[in-house]
C-alpha cells in the first residue's frame, strides 16, 4: 500500500514503437515479436538505474500467508478396530471442476556457504548447498557499501561500465542448465556466488548485485530497502508461497526475501521503500517453482519399505535434501507436479506395477493403501521438524516420518502413475486427502467430478479402507488440490 514517497525526478522511458505486421511465415511473425520484446526489455534495462536514481515509494508489508491454519492430530486418526465397518453410503457431493491436470503416466522404463577459492586459472569456486560450483573468474568491483537510494543507481551504472551482464550471466546460465535448476534455484545459484564472490562487503552491495543479474536474467526482481538501510529482494512467482512475507506493488505481489538473519517482524516497525518503473516496462518474467529433474551429484540413501506384497527398495539422492529442505511452501498441486528424480520414480513405478500385477484393479488400489497405512511412521511437520515441511516424494522415501499431505502426494502420484488411476488430492480443514476413480462401486463416501465418482482413500487414516472417511469430516465437500488424469 502506497503512503508516501521521497521527492526525486527523472524521465520516463517512452514506449517502444510498435511493431509492425510482419509478412512471411508464422515463425517469422513470431521471432519479429520477441526480437521486438528484447530490445524492449534491453531498452529497459539501460535506463533502469535512472529508475533506482529516481522515486521510492513507501510500500506496506503483508503478514505472511498460511494454508491452513487448522492444527494437525499429533497422532494418525485411525478406524476403531472392534467396529470397523465401511459407513453407511453418502450422498454424491458435486464439486468445482478441478484446473491442473497431469501428465500421462509414466512409462515403465541447508543454504550455500560463502566460501570460495580459485581451482585453477581462471576459474572460480563455490559452495551451492554444500555442492561445488565452478564458473569462470570475472573480475570487477562493487561499492564496499550502498548508504543512500542513489548509491543504487550508481552501483548498477558501475556495472554496466564493467559489462558484468554479458560477461558473467553465460556462465550462469550454463551452469543452472546444466543442473536442471529451476527460476527459483537459479535464483539461488545466482545469491551463493555472489555471498562467495564478495564475502566482506555490506549486504546492501550484495543485494544490489544480485538485483542487478537477477534483472538482467529475465527476472521481474526488485530492490527494496527499510528505513534502517537493510535491503530486500522482492520477487513475484507464479504461485502462491505460503509463511513468507510479501509486498503488493502497483505490478502484483512481491514476496520478500531479506539478507540472511534479518528478522521479518522487523517490517512491523520499519517503513520499507522501493523505486517503481514505468507502468509500460517489461518489467520482466516470474518465478517458477516447479522442479523438474535436477541433475547434481548422486550420493545414494537406501530405503527399503514394505507391507504385503509391496517392497519397494532403492537409493534416493541425499544431496537432494539440503536443496527441498527449506523450499518455500507452495501449493500442494506444485509438489505433484514436480520429479527433481525421474529414474529413481520410474523404478518404483516398475516396482509397484510388477508385484501387483496379480491384484486386480480395485484390490491393487487397496493393497496400495494398506501399505501406504503402515510402511511409514506418522509425525506432524511442528513436531519433526518445527515447521510446516510439505515433502516432495523424494523426502517421503528420505525421511522415517510424515504427515497427511506427504502421504497424499505419495499415494496419490502411484496410483495414477504406476496402477493407471484418476485420483486426485483432495483437502479438509488441517487434513489431506486422496480420492480415486475405482472399476466397481463400493459401499461409502465418493464425490462426483466431470461426471466420474471418486472415492475417499486416505492414506492416513489408518485401518481404513476405500469410502471410508474420517467422522469428523462428514458432509464436508473436499477442495480439489490436483487431479490425476486423462
Amino acid at each position: 500500500m502506497k503512503k508516501a514517497l521521497l521527492t526525486c525526478t527523472f524521465a520516463l522511458l517512452a514506449a517502444a514503437a510498435p511493431a509492425q505486421n510482419p509478412r512471411g511465415s508464422f515463425q517469422e511473425f513470431r521471432n519479429s515479436i520477441l526480437n521486438d520484446y528484447k530490445d524492449f526489455r534491453k531498452t529497459i534495462l539501460d535506463h533502469y538505474a535512472d529508475f533506482l536514481n529516481g522515486e521510492w515509494h513507501e510500500y506496506e508489508s503483508l503478514n505472511a500467508e498460511k494454508r491452513d491454519r487448522t492444527p494437525k492430530p499429533h497422532e494418525a486418526p485411525s478406524v476403531s478396530r472392534p467396529q470397523a465397518k465401511r459407513p453407511a453410503p453418502s450422498p454424491s457431493v458435486t464439486l468445482p471442476q478441478p484446473q491442473p491436470q497431469a501428465p500421462a503416466p509414466e512409462a515403465s522404463s541447508p543454504a550455500a556457504k560463502p566460501a570460495s577459492s580459485p581451482s585453477g586459472a581462471g576459474t572460480f569456486t563455490f559452495d551451492f548447498y554444500a555442492l561445488p560450483m565452478q564458473m569462470p573468474a570475472v573480475d570487477f568491483n562493487i561499492q564496499r557499501r550502498l548508504g543512500s537510494t542513489s548509491a543504487y543507481a550508481e552501483q548498477w551504472r558501475s556495472l554496466e561500465e564493467q559489462n558484468v551482464a554479458k560477461r558473467l550471466l553465460p556462465a550462469i546460465r550454463k551452469a543452472a542448465k546444466d543442473a536442471g535448476l529451476n527460476d527459483y534455484l537459479t535464483f539461488k545459484l545466482a545469491e551463493a556466488y555472489v555471498n562467495a564472490r564478495f564475502p566482506n562487503t555490506d549486504e546492501s552491495s550484495r543485494m544490489s548485485l544480485l538485483h542487478y543479474l537477477l534483472a538482467n536474467l529475465g527476472y521481474d526482481a526488485r530492490i527494496a530497502v527499510t528505513t534502517g538501510g537493510t535491503p530486500l529482494l522482492l520477487l513475484p512467482f507464479k504461485q502462491t508461497i505460503y509463511a513468507r512475507n510479501y509486498m503488493m506493488l502497483p505490478e502484483g505481489k512481491y514476496y520478500i526475501f531479506p539478507p540472511d538473519g534479518y528478522d521479518l517482524g522487523r517490517l512491523a516497525s520499519e517503513r520499507v521503500l522501493s523505486c517503481q518503473l514505468p507502468a509500460n516496462a517489461a518489467r520482466g518474467e516470474s518465478f517458477d517453482l516447479v522442479l523438474g529433474r535436477l541433475d547434481i551429484p548422486v550420493k545414494p540413501k537406501t530405503f527399503d519399505l514394505h507391507y504385503g506384497p509391496l517392497h519397494l527398495q532403492g537409493e534416493v539422492n541425499e544431496n537432494l535434501m539440503p536443496i527441498l529442505y527449506r523450499y518455500p511452501q507452495m501449493p500442494v498441486g506444485d509438489y505433484a507436479r514436480s520429479n527433481p528424480q525421474p529414474e529413481l520414480r520410474a523404478s518404483l513405478v516398475k516396482q509397484v506395477k510388477r508385484q501387483l500385477a496379480d491384484k486386480s484393479g480395485d484390490e491393487a488400489v487397496e493393497q496400495l493403501l494398506q501399505f501406504m497405512h503402515n510402511a511409514f511412521e506418522y509425525s506432524t511437520d511442528e513436531d519433526y521438524h518445527g515447521f510446516e515441511k510439505p515433502y516432495f516424494v523424494e523426502e517421503t522415501l528420505y525421511y522415517p516420518k510424515n504427515d497427511c499431505e506427504d502421504r497424499a502426494i505419495f499415494y496419490t502420484y502411484f496410483l495414477w502413475n504406476a496402477l493407471g488411476r484418476e485420483a486426485q488430492l483432495v483437502s479438509f480443514p488441517g487434513h489431506e486427502a486422496a480420492t480415486v476413480r475405482l472399476d466397481s462401486p463400493v459401499e461409502g463416501v465418493s464425490y462426483q467430478t466431470g461426471g466420474e465418482n471418486f472415492y475417499i482413500s486416505d492414506p492416513t487414516y489408518l485401518g481404513s479402507t476405500t469410502g471410508m472417511l474420517m467422522p469428523i469430516y462428514a458432509g464436508q465437500p473436499p477442495k480439489v488440490d490436483f487431479t490425476y488424469g486423462k
